[in-house]
């Protein structure tokens, strides 16, 4: 039985609705994954300190227990702060 249009054929616009329903479908998808909250985008690091807040020495301090500047080098820096 012939369904005069109203079928999956739709009169040839059948394929622009199936498309347009995918497309809505993928969208709202995307907007629930990322609303979804405690989702972890990348390994959490220390908060940032606002400006100011850390003296030099502070900086230092961290700089050495990370291990980026050498006992030496650390030593004669905190010289140096102690002098300024």
């Amino acid at each position: 039985m012939a369904m005069w249009g109203y079928g999956y054929n739709m009169m040839g616009w059948g394929w622009l609705v199936g498309a347009a329903f995918v497309v809505l479908i993928v969208v709202a998808v995307i907007v629930v994954v990322r609303l979804v909250p405690g989702r972890a985008h990348h390994a959490e690091a220390a908060p940032p300190s606002p400006v100011g807040t850390r003296t030099p020495r502070q900086v230092l301090d961290e700089r050495y227990a990370r291990g980026d500047i050498a006992t030496e080098e650390y030593l004669e820096r905190v010289k140096h702060l102690g002098s300024a």
